[in-house]
């Protein structure tokens, strides 16, 4: 049986941890031990900016330690990862560099969508009951040291997700100068934070009665341990006024305590719902259960990529696309990707990115008609998707840009991409302009189609009984581009039987 000793590092705003893991794929993730150094990164790169040399040095004489631990485990293999604090550093490229040379690790540095999803895959893995909680009305919150990320289920899938720059950490940088003169700070905090989880409340959450909250991130295990595991008002005013319980704890992490309590109630105050469930899981685990993912396929029965889908449409209907159109184009697209699989060499994740092109390539629209593509590029730019990364997202975002226009030469856009990524966009790129202007006139005249490949010429058969001659003559156009991309001539042919079309 294979089994891999394997160690997650997360260089955290408020502490560099190391969880050390026995993963199989008969028995699972197996934690074996969990060494936690408190640290003041977040607070420096909140504050002023960038992280001090005194930090850095702190870092990868801990990072050395941790080796050293890892030794006497046989550690086969790890992975070091690192989010805002370090992300947000106008020194971070220093910083990295400095760590890679003092203790030879290379720290991979999530955005902040990336980081949260890890989290749900951990949470998805390790909560026997997650599938039943996701159920109806579910907000899941993960307070990290620089923001809070909010994250609606509704019907097992992820309706809406929001970050909050409202990080514990982030607050209490913001706020000190102030507590002084505070007649009651954390009354102070209540104020500032109001407002922001107001707006979410009032935008997402109106029309869905919200059951139950799922609570995780950097000092929730605290609280988790300290409320004996379950959400209690009396305890949390307990907690908030006893100083002995704070004095009992790491400074920093008592400094965090308290906005992440107040959180925790302003959100439950809100929305009406005392339910909160605390999760122990943290960002460890999250790397964790990524690795045990692609090493040994251990997955949880969640479908994380209907979420993916789910939250993309859900960000559609919000810029009043026209869905039938959007519907037509992702059949027919897909359709093409499906049939010449063998010429485009892409995979699945490829597909998936491909269909979220189709659901938000005209979000545009709602905001400039003329200036449509630039703006749903835009669009995708400045909005969150849930289990994509930054480089995939700015791939379906260029995807979108010019699916009107010529794409520019790799040349130009080589700050975006690698030479195998502009491939893949420029290949996508093709079958969505292709899929697209079958239905140019949003008119939906044509509903049934079928893609079959014979002798280098892919045929599009359009059953309809509609004049498509508009269809027709645009298509051509769009031909000559999947011709140069693929090699193969794409072509329209009419049928009038009104009935679908099998391929």
């Amino acid at each position: 049986m294979a089994i891999s000793t394997y160690a997650a590092i997360d260089v955290g705003s408020s502490e560099l941890s190391m969880k050390i893991y026995e993963i199989s794929k008969a028995k699972g993730i197996h934690e074996l031990s969990h060494i936690r150094h408190t640290l003041s990164l977040g607070s420096e790169t909140y504050s002023n900016g960038l992280i001090s040399y005194q930090t850095t040095k702190e870092i990868c004489t801990t990072l050395n330690d941790f080796k050293r631990i890892m030794a006497e485990f046989d550690v086969t293999d790890l992975q070091v990862c690192g989010t805002s604090g370090l992300r947000e550093a106008t020194n971070s490229l220093v910083v990295l560099d400095q760590i890679e040379i003092q203790t030879g690790f290379k720290v991979e540095i999530l955005s902040n969508s990336e980081a949260r999803f890890l989290y749900y895959k951990a949470l998805a893995l390790r909560e026997k009951n997650f599938e039943t909680l996701i159920e109806n009305g579910t907000l899941i919150i993960d307070i990290g040291a620089g923001s809070i990320q909010l994250s609606l289920f509704h019907q097992g899938c992820l309706c809406v997700t929001q970050n909050l720059l409202l990080g514990s950490s982030r607050i209490q940088q913001l706020l000190q100068v102030m507590q002084e003169e505070a007649y009651d700070f954390h009354a102070l905090i209540d104020e500032y934070i109001e407002k922001d989880l107001s707006n979410f409340v009032k935008l997402y959450l109106d029309s869905i009665q919200i059951k139950s909250i799922i609570a995780l991130g950097d000092m929730i295990p605290e609280i988790y341990y300290q409320m004996n595991y379950k959400w209690d008002e009396s305890k949390c005013n307990k907690m908030l006024n006893n100083g002995k319980i704070l004095k009992e704890l790491d400074s920093t992490h008592a400094r965090q305590i308290a906005p992440t309590i107040l959180l925790c109630r302003k959100i439950s105050q809100l929305t009406g719902c005392p339910n909160i469930h605390f999760s122990a899981i943290d960002f460890c685990d999250g790397i964790a259960a990524s690795y045990a993912e692609r090493k040994y396929k251990l997955l949880s029965s969640h479908d994380f990529t209907k979420d993916i889908i789910s939250a993309s449409e859900n960000i559609a209907r919000k810029y009043k696309v026209d869905w039938e159109h959007i519907q037509n184009v992702q059949t027919l697209a897909l359709q093409i990707f499906d049939k010449i699989r063998k010429l485009h060499g892409l995979g699945k994740r490829e597909r998936l990115l491909l269909q979220i092109s189709v659901i938000l390539h005209s979000c545009g629209l709602y905001i400039d008609s003329i200036e449509s593509r630039e703006c749903s590029y835009r669009i995708i730019m400045s909005t969150e998707i849930m289990g994509l990364s930054h480089k995939e997202r700015v791939m379906v975002a260029h995807i979108v840009r010019y699916n009107s226009t010529a794409v520019p030469p790799q040349d130009e856009l080589k700050e975006d991409f690698s030479k195998e990524d502009y491939i893949t966009m420029v290949k996508l790129n093709a079958i969505l302009r292709t899929a697209n202007v079958l239905d140019k006139s949003n008119h939906h005249k044509i509903k049934n189609v079928g893609v079959s490949l014979k002798d280098g010429i892919m045929t599009i058969t359009a059953d309809t009984m509609a004049d498509i001659t508009l269809e027709k003559g645009l298509f051509h156009r769009k031909a000559d581009i999947f011709q140069e991309v693929f090699g193969i001539r794409p072509r329209i042919k009419q049928k009038h039987s009104g009935k679908s079309s099998h391929s």
